[in-house]
This record gives structure tokens, C-alpha cells and sequence, in this order.
């Protein structure tokens, strides 16, 4: 199979305990792993491919200047902010650094126009990805640090459909032709994957966990799989299907350093579904949730001869060329080299050979907008564990916002690459303007009232339509068990059959879930990002809210004042920010808001600006937040050594990637219907021919028109560009030669005056609240004593125009209030300016005043040979690394699948019973064993008596939905469905509607309305029925467990004495004449009896206690 075989039936001593997801931590190496082949390729990737500073050429921009009086060196970003792909250090003598020009001078008129100016030109429009410069440095805590947990027991991040503007019909790609599928044979054992010395339990957690760290529900189908299954499986057999899949991403888990094989992922199966578990790995392995990132795979001689074969005789391989060597592009040409490593016989069976994959980069580094800079000034004596580490800071993406729940980078940092990492602790404090602390408890109590505005204005979110939701039986996969029958009729052919019923709902609205909406409820300082959790918006009036947050209202204040924003929302130009303003303009009516308070609440505003690269003004009303409930889980880190290091293991392991630098793209040629030569022509001049392009170009990019299409792209994907917003964030890293500051914090805050200090007005804030407001203390990261400060909304556009003394004298003013007038210049500095750089055009993608609710997946949508990745062609991700990599993830599918079709079902998909494809010895098809059948017949009668002494075993006690929200819906469903029709009969009277039937989502949309309207004490009925549901459920458990308890105590003695008092003989014995008394009746028979008897015992119990690896359906027991 392979040289260094992955560890999958027998558990590995260890495994289990904690999370599954807990790959090595800080300064782990790949040594500590068991051997392999995986480790063997990575000890060849040196530590310098993946950390070390690369050499500029003359043609570098970095460029720097002296400034006697403020620090030996500042170093400012004008365009490439590129480095040489050369691994050496760099060398002032050979590549002096050019100089600087005049920072007060114009700006060149292609380098940085403000970004919300920036249009299409009519023949440009792809975009690239990218991650987020939203995450910072720490040690060993959680706390506020780690992110909200999602409201559900696992994330998929499919995208859904939103309630929004639809008019233009987009058009999909083009699915290849459907070959007729072949029915493979495998020589697997059946369940051959499943460990033997695992209890069911132990194994099923193992799985749930694999899966939710996929970003996949483990107990439903994800909206690919049941597209690709409705037809061939039934609704029982979902839970089969359900505890295969999540097998499959266990063994990935397991050991993600080497890929699964077909034959493992079959393993996973029982003999009858070993069609279904091969058709889960394509998916599964297509999709990017196996087999991703550095990952090695076995060699075969196949391949090796296939490789001969076109090394002696030249082939037409087609070609990828891939546009952009960040996270996005790297990702997409490093999964699509796997999957055309593990899919060479597909392309040998049409004859052709393997693709070849070409990535064009037009800086002299890759990452992109991931750029970890290193420092000319070194430590005297360097920080303990950063021997041969760089020193280094993040120009642009800084933090991983938590490894847990399906982060991708888990894999990569944790598993792959085994970068040390340092964890972020959140505990920050907030200085005043005047450099004073600011009142612990009062920044707590601003922080509530900004927190509860966001709430308000979150009704008036793009309500998503949630997607369907297919579900296995929970209680049978968390034991690992399959169901126990097939069912009559697929999933297609029950909902038709619903469907045809009078006044039932279409197959579209069959198995969909009730929306949950997310309301905001604090904010990571970190990122600048909000935490949600179900709930209903603005449930309180304002007044009683502000009296629970801890306020005092004004003298005189009516107890029902309240925030009514619907005018504000109804405005013409109205964004996040204007409806915020007047949240905070319509408080200051019912409690007291000093100056102070008003810079509380535009720091806070600030940070979500930070998080968004612009000011809440340019952000859509409907679509900020869009990406809510995606978020991870865990601690925030940065990477010791710079978060370059992801990209570039990306582009050196397993092995070299094809990349070219120095090869800006000028024009990209396509073919719309798919079939035909695309071309990339560069700016030197050199063109390069392609079957299929994949751009990762940036949007702001795309925004500026650098890069032309021939033909122009469609009009549905350049509005889509024009809408989405892209901004900037720039920093101000400062290098000291010792730390003044707090070492043992990871940030801290300063407030910012407006132009007059005493102003409560909230617009002249929006100039100056982003200055500086946050800064982060990185020393452990980067092993030098080093700051970083935020420039955020609009600062970050000044950033581009403002000179390096400035920047600096100002930085240094704003220490020095905080931490006195002995605060030095910086040693070493550094300014970003990322919308001046000509690969960027600005750092991340937001949602713009006119965004659409489904823009994100119009950027992502392939156009004939055409595909684009990046960081703003994920809805579920934007603006992050993550998303960017994810994104890259999908492009990479999209063209392998243009190339070799969709996954091929045979059918039927799941074989009929007795049809067994594994290999099975012959004495294994022999009658059952009479002494088998001896032994079952007695544990049997030993059950029957014992169920007539004791009874059945007591019953777990179901669950209630102790819910006030819930309790009242049902109570006023009907009234709910009358108002909706009497408001649906008056605009048909009035001619703007119809009398079509009313929806239940509708109903639900009103119940939702009565309840947000209902008063204190309409809801205190259901608030009372619900706690006493909960109370009479807990007490029901209790009760449960107690009897439970004493049921299996008394099950045990009850069949100990039947056993004494009627001991089994043997067939032997018996016939010999004994007649059950002879000497040692009882214990003649061996151990391995006695072991078949305690299993046959638990046959016959009501509950049913058994392996995965021994669960019904299967044709073949361990």
C-alpha cells in the first residue's frame, strides 16, 4: 500500500483523550510524530523555505529613508511591498535600499486614488483572495479570547439562500457531460477502518468531532450531498451514509500528514455499501475536506511508469495557469496538485496525461496580503526559544482566530507544517485622550449600550432563507450505529410524494428548518469582529433595557420610551453607520452620555472598522454581517517566525509548486463556452497559453481596471465587483531596543478626541476615532521588543497620504500620554500602505451600501475556462486567510471537475442484500454453528426470565423544547395566519398582491413580530410554562437515572442466579447424557464461550449495546 502505512484499526495509545483536534502545540516538530514518509518530506523542506527573509533585486519597491531626528530607519510600502523568492538573507551592501521619495509630494495617479472612488473599466473585473489582518499575539489563555460557541453542535458553511435582490438570473457553470458510471470491486475487508479496541461510543465521538471540525453537521447532509444522493438512498439509510462520511473524515483526522486512500475510506463500510463509501471519498477528497494542504500520497508504480513514459515521449498536457501566489491561489494549485496526483488513472483512462499547473505571481515573494517583514534591527540578546527564528511583524494578516471547528489552518500550522505558534490573551486596557485609564466599570457599561445599538440595528439584517435540512438518527450515530432497515423510497421519491398532498408545501420548502436569527451580543477586541447568538432583536424597550445594563434614565423619562430606527432605515442613503448614529443619537435622549462615553463608543466603533478596513458609513445595512455564525472556535494566535510561513510550506511541500514571479498579469483572454485556449499576457511581454485560468486577483484590483479581459466580463460579475465593498487597514510597526510597556498584555487602547474634546456629536468622531486606537504588544512573536498600531476607517485612507514624521511624532505623543515622556523613537519603523500597493489596492473586502445579498457567490461563479478564488468570493468567510485558502479549496474542485466530469453514482447505489463485493472466505458461508445456535437459544430464555421478574429497562425521558418563544408560537399560530391572510386579502384588494396561499414562513415571520410586540406580561405565561418544562425535565432525568441504575444492578443478580440456578451445557456434554448436573456443569465451558454468552445476552436487552464494527446490515463480524 505505502511506505509509511497510516495507523487506522488499532488505536493509537493517547488518541481520544481531549480533542481530537488537538494537533501538537507551540514548538511542537515533526519529530515528535511517528515516522513516516510525510515526515521524511517535511524534515527536506528546510526551515528557511518556509521562515527566512528573501533578498529585493534593483527592482524591488521597498525602499526606505533615514530621518536623523525620529528613528535610523523608516520603511515605507509604495507598490510591490515584494521581496525575491531568493532564500538568502538580505544584504544592504549588494541591494543598497533605493531612496525614498518626497512623502509630501502627489501621489502617482495609478498608485493610490482613495478606494471609494476606484471603478470597473469595462474589460477589467476577476479578484483575488485574501486573509484578514484581524487577530494578535498571546500566551496560554482563553477567556474572552476564544470565540463564541455557535448556537448548533456543528457549522456547515454552505452558503445559503438569501432573502434579497434577485433579479438577474446569474448563470451557473457548465456541468461537463455525466459518463455512465462503472461499478468498482474492492479487496477491503468489510468495516476494515473501524478500530477493534474502541467501544462505540469512543468511536462515534471520534467521528462527530471529525466532522464538526470539516465545517460539516455530522448528523445531516451537507446541500452537495443530498443533491448528489436524493435519488439513490432513502431517508433511514441517511444515517448509514451519515456514520461512513464521518468515518472517512476520523481516519483523515487521525493523521492528516498522509492522504486516505480509496481502500481506507471503503474500509469504513459495511460490504453492501461500499459504493456509497467510494462516491463519499470523491466528494469528500474534490470538496477539499480530506487530503488538503502539504499532505504526502503514496507513490505507485503507475505513476512512476506514466511518468517515464511522458518524460520519452512528448504529450499535449493540458494547462493551469493559476493568477496570484497568496493564500488563495497557492491553496488552489496546491490542492489541485493532489487531486491530479490521486486521479491519474482518470486521466490515463481519457488517454491523456497529467495536467500541468503554472502559478503567475507578479511580486517577488508570495503570500500576497500575507507578508511577515523582517526586521534589520536584531536583539542583543534574543528571547529564549527563537534560536534560527526571523524576527519578524505582520504587514498584513496577523491572527488565526481559533483552530477549533473547522479552521483550516489547524491542519496546516498544527499538523502539516508544525509551526510554532503563541497564544493571544484579550484582557486589555482603555486609555483616555489624556493617557489615564479609563474606569474599569464604566468602559463596561458603554461597551453594553454600543452592544445593544448593534442588536437593534441587526433586525434590519439580510434574512437568510436556511437550507435543507436532511438529518440521520441522532441517537444511532452518536453510538455509531446503522440503521437497522433500508427504507421503501428515496428521499426524491417521499418528498414528491408530500408534495402531491393536498396544500402541502413544494419539495423546495420540504425539510427546512425554522430561521434562527443572530443577534450581535459583544465584540473581539482582537479582531474587531462580533460575537452572535440566536435571539430575537430589540426584545426590550429601550428604557427597560438601559435599566438592566445598569444606567440611570433621565429625570422625568416615560418607563415606555423607546428606540424607534424605522425612519432612519427608510432613508435613501442609509448604511450601517447613519442608523448607528441615531441608535446612539436617540439614547442620549434616555440616559446621560458625557464625552468620554462618546469616545468609549467610537473606539468600539473603531474596532468594528478595523474588522470591516472602512467606516461604518460605507458598510450595507443588510449585509455587515454576513458572514455571522461562522466563526471559529479556540484562541486567537499569531505564528512565531511570520504567517509567511504558511504560504510558502504551501508552495514548497510535498514538493515545489511551479511558481513564476515577477509576472504581473496585463491581459487575460478566455473562452466564455469553455471550449478553446485561454491566454495571459504579462507585462514583459511574455504571454502564456492555458486550458483553464484560475484568477485570485485582489478586488481592488479589479476595482482599479489594472488587469483586462478579452471578452469584458459579463455585467452580472462586474456590478457584483462594483458593490462589495474593499477597503484598507494600515499599521504602524514600531521597533524599540527595550520595552516601556506592560509586557505580560497583548493590547491595549487609546481614545481619541474629536476636533472639539467635549463634542457629543457622533460624526466628528469619524475622522479621528481609528488613529492609533489599538495596539499590540507582539515581542513574543516576533523575539524583539516591537508595537503595532491599528489605523482603521478612515485613518487607514489618511494613512496613504500622511508623511513618516508625522505618523511617527504623532505614535510616539500618544505613548508617550500613556507611559510618560521618557518614550523613545522607534529603532527600526515601518508604515503600511496597502492601497498603494499596486497588487492590492487596499487590504479586504466588506459589504457595500448596495452590496446584494448574494454578490459573494456571483464573484465565485466560473465564466467558460475562467475561475476565481479569493478572499471575496466567499460569503462565509470574507476578509480572512481562512476564507481566502477555503476559497482556493473550491476553485480547485470547479476546475477538476470541468476537466473530468461530476462524481459518477452508479445505480443502484447501494448494493442488495446478499450481493457481497468483498472478499470472503468460503468457510464463512457455511451453516451457523449448532453450538452458536445452542447458546443463543439459552441467553434468550435467560432474557425472557429475567424481563418477567424486573421488566423492561426504564425509558430515557424524551426531550422538551423549553422554549417561551416556542410555547407562544404554537398558542398563536392561527391567529399569526389570520393576520398574514387579512394582510394578504387587502393588498390583493388594493391590487398590489395576491391570494395565494399563506407560507408557513410567513406565519413564522409574524408570530416572530407578536412576540417582539408582546409585553412583559403577555410573555411571562409561556416564560413560566417553559421554566417549569425545564424544572419537570430535569427532574424526569433524575429520576431516570436512579432507576436506570437500580434496574442494571437488579439486571445483574437476576441473571447471575438464573445462570447458577439453570447453568449452560455445552452440545458435547449433553450428548454424553449429562443431564445439566454433572460435575462442573456451569464451568465447563471456555472462556470463549462465556464471551459469546455476554454478547448474546446483550442481544436480547431492550438496550442494545453494540460496536459500529458489529451494527446491523453488515454481512461480516470482526
Amino acid at each position: 500500500m505505502r511506505s509509511s502505512p497510516r495507523s487506522r484499526v488499532k488505536q493509537e495509545p493517547g488518541f481520544g483523550k481531549g480533542s481530537l483536534m488537538d494537533f501538537p502545540d507551540r514548538a511542537s516538530h515533526i519529530s515528535d510524530f511517528t515516522p513516516s514518509r510525510a515526515s521524511a518530506m517535511l524534515s527536506r523542506i528546510s526551515t528557511s523555505h518556509l521562515s527566512e527573509s528573501t533578498t529585493p533585486t534593483p527592482s524591488s519597491r521597498i525602499s526606505s529613508e533615514a530621518i536623523s531626528e525620529i528613528a535610523p530607519e523608516i520603511v515605507v510600502w509604495t507598490e510591490d511591498m515584494d521581496m525575491d523568492l531568493d532564500d538568502s538573507s538580505l544584504d544592504e551592501a549588494e541591494h543598497p535600499s533605493g531612496t525614498l521619495s518626497d512623502p509630501d509630494s502627489p501621489m502617482p495617479e495609478d498608485a493610490a486614488a482613495p478606494l471609494e472612488t476606484l471603478r470597473i473599466q469595462s474589460h477589467d473585473t476577476p479578484h483575488e483572495s485574501f486573509e484578514s489582518p484581524m487577530t494578535n499575539l498571546s500566551d496560554h489563555d482563553q477567556s474572552e479570547l476564544s470565540s463564541v460557541p455557535p448556537s448548533m453542535s456543528s457549522k456547515a458553511t454552505t452558503p445559503v439562500e438569501l432573502d434579497g435582490h434577485t433579479e438577474e438570473s446569474i448563470p451557473s457553470a457548465e456541468t461537463p457531460p455525466v459518463r455512465e458510471a462503472l461499478r468498482q470491486t474492492f479487496n477491503v475487508k468489510p468495516k476494515s477502518s473501524i478500530p477493534s479496541n474502541l467501544s462505540s461510543y469512543e468511536y462515534a465521538r471520534q467521528c462527530i468531532e471529525a466532522a464538526e471540525s470539516s465545517r460539516l453537521n455530522p448528523y445531516a447532509l451537507h446541500q452537495e450531498e443530498y443533491q448528489m444522493l436524493r435519488q439513490h438512498i432513502s431517508h433511514v439509510q441517511v444515517t448509514t451514509y451519515l456514520n461512513i462520511r464521518n468515518g472517512i473524515l476520523r481516519l483523515w483526522y487521525n493523521n492528516p500528514r498522509v492522504a486516505v486512500t480509496r481502500n481506507e475510506a471503503v474500509g469504513c463500510a459495511g460490504a453492501r455499501w461500499v459504493d456509497v463509501a467510494s462516491i463519499c471519498y470523491d466528494w469528500l477528497l474534490r470538496r477539499g475536506y480530506i487530503n488538503f494542504g502539504c499532505v504526502e500520497f503514496p507513490a505507485t508504480n503507475d505513476r512512476q511508469e506514466a511518468e517515464d513514459v511522458e518524460a520519452e515521449v512528448p504529450l499535449n498536457k493540458k494547462k493551469i495557469v493559476i493568477i496570484g501566489a497568496g493564500m488563495s491561489g497557492l491553496g488552489c494549485a496546491r490542492h489541485l496538485d493532489g487531486l491530479i496526483r490521486q486521479y491519474e488513472d482518470h486521466f490515463r483512462a481519457l488517454g491523456e496525461p497529467v495536467p500541468e499547473i503554472v502559478v503567475l505571481e507578479g511580486r517577488g515573494r508570495v503570500g500576497g496580503r500575507v507578508y511577515s517583514r523582517e526586521f534589520k534591527t536584531k536583539p542583543t540578546i534574543p528571547l529564549p526559544d527563537f534560536d534560527g527564528e526571523r524576527f519578524t511583524a505582520e504587514m498584513g494578516g496577523m491572527i488565526i482566530t481559533g483552530f477549533e471547528r473547522g479552521n483550516p489552518m489547524n491542519v496546516l500550522v498544527r499538523a502539516q507544517l508544525c509551526l510554532p505558534y503563541r497564544a493571544l490573551r484579550s484582557e486589555t486596557t482603555i486609555y483616555d485622550s489624556n493617557g489615564k485609564p479609563v474606569d474599569f466599570a464604566r468602559d463596561q457599561l458603554v461597551e453594553r449600550l454600543y452592544n445593544d445599538c448593534l442588536d437593534r440595528v441587526s433586525e434590519y439584517k439580510f434574512k437568510s432563507q436556511p437550507a435543507k435540512l436532511i438529518e440521520g438518527n441522532r441517537d444511532l450515530i452518536d453510538e455509531a450505529r446503522d440503521a437497522v432497515s433500508d427504507g421503501h423510497r428515496t428521499i426524491h421519491q417521499a418528498e414528491e410524494a408530500v408534495a402531491a398532498l393536498p396544500h402541502a408545501p413544494p419539495v423546495s420548502q420540504q425539510n427546512v428548518p425554522e430561521r434562527v436569527n443572530l443577534v450581535p451580543v459583544s465584540s473581539d477586541k482582537l479582531t474587531g469582529r462580533v460575537h452572535t447568538q440566536p435571539g430575537t432583536p430589540g426584545v426590550l424597550k429601550a428604557t427597560e433595557k438601559a435599566q438592566a445594563m445598569g444606567w440611570t434614565l433621565k429625570t422625568g423619562l416615560a418607563n415606555d420610551a423607546n428606540i424607534d430606527l424605522n425612519e432612519a432605515v427608510t432613508l435613501p442613503a442609509a448604511t450601517l453607520g447613519s442608523v448607528m448614529d441615531e441608535a446612539v443619537l436617540q439614547y442620549r435622549n434616555i440616559v446621560d452620555l458625557t464625552a468620554q462615553d462618546h469616545r468609549l463608543i467610537n473606539w468600539h466603533v473603531a474596532n468594528l472598522e478595523y474588522s470591516n478596513a472602512t467606516n461604518l458609513h460605507n458598510l450595507s445595512l443588510g449585509g455587515w454581517d454576513i458572514d455571522a455564525g461562522n466563526e471559529w472556535e479556540g484562541k486567537h494566535t499569531m505564528i512565531v517566525g511570520g504567517y509567511q510561513s504558511v504560504p510558502r510550506g504551501l508552495m514548497h511541500c510535498p514538493t515545489p509548486l511551479d511558481v513564476r514571479p515577477k509576472s504581473a498579469v496585463k491581459k487575460i483572454t478566455y473562452q466564455p463556452q469553455s471550449n478553446g485556449l485561454a491566454s495571459i499576457e504579462c507585462e514583459d511581454g511574455t504571454s502564456i497559453d492555458a486550458d483553464y485560468v484560475v484568477s485570485t486577483i485582489p478586488l481592488g484590483v479589479l476595482k482599479h481596471g489594472n488587469v483586462a479581459f478579452d471578452p469584458p466580463l459579463p455585467e452580472w460579475k462586474t456590478e457584483a465587483v462594483t458593490r462589495i465593498g474593499y477597503g484598507v487597514l494600515n499599521k504602524l510597526v514600531l521597533v524599540y531596543d527595550q520595552p516601556f510597556w506592560d509586557t505580560q498584555r497583548h493590547i491595549f487602547g487609546v481614545l481619541r478626541d474629536a476636533a472639539n474634546r467635549h463634542s457629543l456629536n457622533q460624526s466628528d468622531y469619524g475622522s479621528s476615532r481609528g488613529r492609533l486606537f489599538q495596539w499590540f504588544n507582539v515581542t513574543q512573536t516576533t523575539g524583539i521588543p516591537c508595537l503595532v498600531a491599528l489605523m482603521a476607517g478612515d485613518a487607514g485612507f489618511d494613512t496613504e497620504h500622511s508623511s513618516n514624521e508625522d505618523l511617527i511624532a504623532e505614535a510616539t505623543e500618544v505613548l508617550r500620554s500613556v507611559f510618560g515622556p521618557g518614550v523613545p523613537y522607534p529603532a527600526e519603523s515601518v508604515v503600511t500602505r496597502w492601497a498603494s500597493d499596486r497588487f492590492a489596492r487596499g487590504s479586504y473586502s466588506s459589504a457595500g451600501p448596495e452590496m446584494h445579498p448574494d454578490d459573494y457567490d456571483a464573484m465565485s461563479r466560473p465564466i467558460g475556462n475562467l475561475f476565481f478564488a479569493g478572499e471575496h468570493t466567499i460569503g462565509t468567510h470574507p476578509a480572512t486567510v481562512h476564507g481566502a485558502y477555503l476559497s482556493g479549496l473550491r476553485a480547485a474542485s470547479e476546475v477538476l471537475e470541468s476537466m473530468l466530469g461530476p462524481i459518477e453514482v452508479p445505480t443502484p447505489l447501494v448494493r442488495r442484500k446478499g450481493n457481497n463485493v468483498f472478499n470472503k472466505r468460503k468457510e464463512m458461508e457455511g451453516p451457523k454453528d449448532p453450538e452458536q445456535i445452542r447458546l443463543e437459544a439459552y441467553e434468550l430464555s435467560a432474557w425472557e426470565h429475567t424481563k418477567a421478574r424486573i421488566g423492561e429497562r426504564p425509558a430515557r425521558p424524551a426531550k422538551v423544547a423549553a422554549n417561551a418563544y416556542l410555547l407562544y408560537s404554537r398558542a398563536f399560530f392561527e391567529v399569526a395566519r389570520t393576520r398574514c391572510e387579512e394582510e394578504r386579502a387587502a393588498a390583493a384588494s388594493s391590487g398590489n398582491g395576491n391570494k395565494k396561499k399563506t407560507a408557513p414562513n410567513e406565519v413564522r415571520v409574524m408570530t416572530s413580530k407578536m412576540w417582539r410586540a408582546a409585553s412583559v406580561e403577555e410573555k411571562k405565561p409561556f416564560e413560566d410554562e417553559a421554566a417549569a418544562q425545564k424544572t419537570a425535565y430535569a427532574e424526569a432525568v433524575k429520576q431516570y437515572e436512579e432507576t436506570s441504575a437500580r434496574w442494571d444492578k437488579e439486571y445483574v443478580e437476576t441473571m447471575s442466579a438464573y445462570h447458577r440456578e439453570h447453568p449452560y451445557v455445552p452440545l458435547q456434554q449433553n450428548g454424553g447424557g449429562g443431564g445439566g448436573s454433572g460435575s462442573g456443569g456451569g464451568n465447563s465451558y471456555s472462556a470463549a464461550t462465556a464471551r459469546q454468552r455476554e454478547i448474546n445476552a446483550q442481544k436480547y436487552r431492550r438496550t442494545k449495546h453494540v460496536s459500529y464494527a458489529e451494527s446491523d446490515g453488515s454481512e461480516m463480524e470482526f
